[in-house]
């Protein structure tokens, strides 16, 4: 359903496209980029009693947020530094698989995703120190999960307690909760604060790498675009040793321009092993992306190896394992088929294990 300053934000567009007699194609641009926006949670970090039966997710949070939110007119300025928390997460007893159960209403643990504990650290470094220390997994192994375009800050930590649980990941969850403005219309900002963004990516990983510790870094839509320019960044600086300090590197429905991407791998050198695009020719909001970046075809929709051609690269279609939710951009974490598949993949072979072939279907891959 639609909020209230959503259905507003749609209705001043319109009223401009019209008085202002712009042609038709870019109204339609600008509205369909609105209507996507109005699809997406809007959420809070709800605090509330734990209950028996329910299931506690903690996410370890870098935080580069400000501490308010933007609007249909403006954003805010970006913190200068993140600072860094852990947030107890419960999960309902009744949760489906691929859904974040929002309040409606008074947040209740019995049915809703809520908030139990939220603890802060001082710095970087003891953040990083607790995340290793809460690795009971034995894989010296920690998870980096870095979000999406128009993605606000409690959507984020939700987003991924709920990956964290349905792929019942054994290590630490990290979230890098990068400013996004989290309004529909503010692609552009976005993709200034992805940019933003980079040098305190680079220093977390730096961080979480330290004490020989491995990383799978999981990148989503536009945090796919940041993560990869961290890491050419990081290459060429020699800050990070990319290809032996990230295990796995798994990106879904990647938001980034294919020659921009050629671009990239070539500064980073030796890549990571395995290096995974997890791909959706239907993926409707790619689409409007590719519309907003001047008809530019987007990587997270191409699912052939046209733009990898012979990189040591995997390329993974999920489109016939679709839930027509989230304009087909979500397939990986929200459809329950897709879910199980990769659970079930993940449980025979840690991510740094896995040997997918060049170009794979996921279906094709249940065991």
């Amino acid at each position: 359903m639609a909020h209230p300053k959503d259905r507003t934000v749609q209705v001043k567009i319109i009223e401009f496209m019209k008085k202002s007699a712009i042609k038709t194609r870019a109204a339609g641009i600008l509205i369909s980029v609105s209507l996507l926006g109005s699809c997406s949670e809007r959420g809070s970090l709800d605090f509330a009693p734990l209950i028996e039966g329910a299931s506690v997710q903690t996410v370890w949070v870098a935080n580069f947020r400000s501490t308010i939110q933007a609007d249909a007119r403006s954003a805010p300025p970006r913190p200068k530094a993140p600072f860094f928390e852990a947030i107890d997460v419960s999960i309902p007893p009744a949760h489906e698989v691929g859904k974040i159960e929002w309040p409606d209403g008074e947040p209740d643990a019995s049915t809703d995703f809520v908030t139990v504990e939220n603890r802060s650290f001082e710095n970087q470094p003891s953040f990083a120190q607790k995340v290793a220390q809460a690795d009971t997994s034995g894989r010296n192994e920690t998870l980096l999960f870095v979000h999406g375009y128009n993605t606000r800050h409690a959507e984020a930590v939700y987003q991924m307690a709920q990956f964290a649980h349905d792929f019942d990941v054994p290590t630490p969850a990290v979230l890098f909760s990068w400013p996004s403005a989290g309004v529909t219309a503010g692609y552009v900002y976005d993709r200034d604060s992805a940019l933003i963004a980079r040098d305190h990516l680079e220093a977390l990983l730096i961080q979480l790498s330290k004490g020989n510790r491995k990383i799978v870094l999981v990148g989503h839509s536009m945090g796919s675009y940041l993560i990869m320019e961290t890491l050419r960044q990081a290459a060429l600086k020699k800050s990070l040793d990319v290809a032996a300090e990230i295990d796995a590197l798994v990106l879904m429905a990647p938001d980034i321009d294919g020659e921009l991407f050629r671009s990239q791998v070539a500064g980073m050198g030796k890549l990571p092993d395995p290096f995974i695009l997890m791909v959706a020719e239907q993926d409707r909001a790619l689409r409007i992306s590719s519309l907003l970046t001047g008809r530019r075809p987007r990587l997270g929709a191409q699912t052939d190896r046209t733009v990898v051609g012979d990189l040591p690269i995997s390329i993974v279609d999920v489109s016939d394992l679709s839930d027509g939710k989230n304009f087909e951009h979500k397939i990986v974490t929200t459809s329950p088929a897709a879910i199980a598949i990769i659970r079930k993949l993940s449980q025979k072979a840690p991510p740094g294990e896995a040997h997918i072939g060049e170009l794979t279907v996921l279906s094709d891959l249940e065991p």
